[in-house]
């Protein structure tokens, strides 16, 4: 069966092989995987902070989504059924993000190449999962705003998924 939950696992999956050799550094020079989440970032989380010189149990920083950088989200956005026999067009965005503390503002480079490896895949087999088929255009948007040491793009596609054949009753 053809429906946008599959075609979105089936993302994720694709999207987790085109990167898994693809690292980004950083101010540390560690080199990071990317995560690949499907729709959301998982629950922010608190950390414990060391309270010097004072007994009792240690104290919370706020929460952060930092741990889940650099990420690739794989989400569904809409679904489009035209008409009873037609395949459906299911719109999925891709939002990449990374951090990157360095004061030249360049991480957008990164953001980037993410954003061109994904394309390029999806463009060169356009059928995923031998059932789905990406649709023209495919946009890819940069932030607008300095999110700096955050950064953010994303791509927006649209998917062909198969309509479910009609199951016929004795009314039809």
């Amino acid at each position: 069966m053809q429906t946008d939950v599959h075609l979105q696992r089936k993302l994720v999956e694709v999207v987790k092989d085109e990167l898994k050799d693809y690292t980004s550094v950083n101010n540390e020079g560690v080199y990071l995987h990317f995560n690949v989440y499907p729709q959301n970032l998982p629950a922010k989380t608190a950390r414990p902070v060391p309270d010097p010189g004072k007994d009792g149990p240690p104290k919370k920083a706020p929460k952060s989504d930092d741990s889940h950088f650099p990420y690739v989200l794989v989400c569904l956005d809409e679904e489009e059924i035209t008409g009873e026999n037609d395949d459906s067009a299911v719109a999925v965005y891709f939002l990449i993000g990374i951090i990157d503390r360095n004061t030249n503002n360049q991480g957008h480079f990164d953001v980037a190449e993410v954003m061109n490896r994904l394309t390029m895949r999806f463009l060169k087999e356009r059928l995923i999962a031998d059932r789905y088929r990406i649709n023209f255009p495919v946009t890819k948007v940069f932030q607008r705003e300095d999110t700096w040491p955050k950064f953010l793009g994303g791509i927006s596609t649209v998917w062909t998924v198969e309509a479910p054949e009609l199951e016929e009753t004795e009314f039809d």
